[in-house]
């Protein structure tokens, strides 16, 4: 930033209050300007919750990447990092209670976000982390850089309170058969023993017809199955995180938090195809997740 450019943006203020304004959660993911993926998909949701987020974007894009086009850009690591060097000036790591990371576009920007975490945390002692570990799916495959694995495994799991992968990734961070429930209660408990207290294991094949999701901890395994709904937007993950927090912060147990997701996210799929929209239907999620926690039967299995 220049001289010029800083003469425009920072300038005194004759009178404000001094107390800071509180916020809930920090969430550190893509931004678009058309449709919902990352914060875009995330932020509405929490807000509508009642919860104050602030937003620190790691892509600037004008929609997802599967349209014809696509313009916008990651983020420069230069800009990402000086955007979370910003956020720990205004000490928002010691005032908020979740922090949600998701898409970083770039391994430069999963090793900056690395960085920030390492610093931060010993000064924010209330801070849960929250890890969606985007990688890819089983019909994408990875599509994200090589390296940006290896940075979750080693450098964020052991930070996260929660981590939130669907079966492909979570194959992918332990390297074990993880797209059958089974399978994904095996590796589910391997990725708790490298640092998080839940993992939430969301697509996993389930009977024909149905998804299965599992929350394990070190001492339950809770189980859920709803239809698999023939449609495919972006954004489906990063609603069922945002909604998630955003109940588990308004006070709701773990399970009922759950519950209230995955009605929320299952509308939203609903209301998308109703409409035949391309985007996700995010609006439709909160007041189906307010109606109901047990639209889908919680089932403890371990």
């Amino acid at each position: 930033m220049n001289a010029t450019t800083e003469s425009h943006l920072v300038h005194g203020r004759r009178q404000r209050p001094d107390g800071p304004a509180p916020i809930d959660i920090i969430s550190v993911q893509s931004q678009l300007v058309y449709g919902h993926a990352g914060n875009s998909a995330a932020v509405p949701p929490l807000r509508a919750l009642g919860l104050r987020v602030a937003e620190i974007p790691t892509t600037l894009l004008s929609n997802a990447p599967f349209y014809a086009t696509l313009r916008g850009r990651i983020l420069p690591v230069d800009w990402f990092a000086d955007l979370l060097l910003g956020a720990s000036e205004r000490a928002l790591p010691q005032r908020a209670r979740m922090l949600i990371s998701g898409y970083f576009g770039s391994l430069a920007n999963g090793e900056a976000f690395a960085d920030w975490l390492e610093q931060i945390l010993p000064q924010s002692p209330q801070l849960r982390y929250c890890l969606d570990p985007v990688i890819g799916d089983t019909h994408t495959g990875a599509y994200v850089e090589a390296g940006l694995e290896q940075v979750f495994v080693e450098r964020l799991l052991p930070h996260a309170w929660l981590v939130t992968p669907n079966a492909f990734e979570l194959g992918r961070l332990t390297g074990l058969p993880s797209l059958a429930q089974d399978e994904a209660i095996t590796a589910a408990r391997v990725l708790l023993e490298r640092g998080p207290q839940w993992v939430l294991a969301h697509s996993v094949a389930g009977a024909p017809g149905e998804l299965v999701t599992l929350a394990v901890s070190g001492d339950a395994v809770y189980r859920w199955s709803s239809p698999h709904l023939p449609v495919d937007v972006a954004g489906t993950g990063d609603v069922l995180m945002a909604l998630l927090v955003g109940f588990l912060l308004n006070g709701e147990s773990f399970e009922s938090a759950v519950g209230r997701a995955l009605a929320g996210v299952h509308t939203a799929l609903e209301a998308t195809l109703a409409a035949g929209y391309e985007e996700f239907d995010i609006l439709a999620a909160v007041p189906a997740a307010l109606s109901s926690a047990t639209r889908f039967h919680v089932e403890r299995i371990a």
